[in-house]
């Protein structure tokens, strides 16, 4: 792969990927900027155009959310309070209003993303109750396949986001919804009592890792100059290093 520089944010990358790469030189005001900038281009159907045209991911509310859920962390890192909250807030808007307009799993789904926004703006109470809601609806919904629910856009949006948190823990879809029997009432389970923690645990360690792309271990022509680790992760169209995330050269 060729070098490239994971601070550049121009060029033919989409604000994700500059957002992802701002997370790898820890300029997280950068990265609140275009995980923002994310968010608003995919709620236009603008962001992802690397993407096949009719990919249904272009337009998905549920990353919006995600997206707005990741900008507030990141201005927290960034020690901007105020956009952290207005991030939150605005993806608890968006969510409130796309369940207006959703049934069943959907509409549940959008109950959890709400209660996501309701945690990083520090309102638990807010968010146990949307919780509370979005279990309700999934109850409700009483599908045959809650597992193959899980795959629909807005909950597949919540479960990269609590996969990303996670890092480097790994969290898994295992993880989060056991055999797939009990999948959305397990989900919300998970989701109510981890994803306070794992805001916690990133604001604690003053860090977002890269969510994962393709990733090697133990690739001897790379190595980490921060930890020295060979095991790698490509993403973003950058090589970032799996265990802490910094910008990892190809050795000559």
């Amino acid at each position: 792969m060729d070098h490239v520089d994971a601070t550049d944010t121009g060029g033919d990358l989409d604000h994700t990927d500059r957002a992802i790469r701002a997370t790898a030189s820890e300029d997280w005001q950068t990265a609140g900027e275009q995980y923002t900038l994310a968010a608003y281009g995919t709620l236009a159907g603008h962001e992802g155009f690397r993407r096949e045209a009719f990919d249904e991911r272009r337009t998905s509310a549920g990353t919006a959310v995600c997206h707005l859920v990741r900008a507030g962390l990141c201005y927290r890192l960034a020690g901007v309070e105020a956009a952290a909250r207005n991030r939150a807030m605005q993806g608890a808007l968006v969510a409130v209003d796309q369940r207006r307009v959703r049934t069943g799993v959907d509409a549940a789904a959008c109950d959890e993303l709400l209660g996501h926004c309701r945690g990083l703006a520090g309102e638990t109470e807010r968010a146990g109750e949307a919780y509370d809601r979005a279990a309700q609806g999934y109850a409700d919904a009483a599908v045959d396949d809650p597992a193959k629910a899980t795959t629909r856009p807005l909950l597949q949006a919540g479960t990269d986001l609590v996969t990303h948190l996670s890092r480097p823990d790994d969290v898994g879809w295992d993880d989060i919804h056991g055999t797939g029997s009990d999948a959305l009432s397990r989900r919300v389970r998970f989701v109510r009592s981890r994803v306070r923690e794992l805001l916690a645990a990133r604001i604690r360690e003053g860090k977002l890792y890269a969510p994962r792309g393709s990733t090697e271990y133990g690739v001897d022509r790379f190595t980490c100059p921060a930890c020295g680790s060979h095991d790698v992760n490509y993403v973003a169209e950058a090589v970032l290093c799996l265990r802490c995330n910094a910008v990892v050269e190809e050795r000559s």
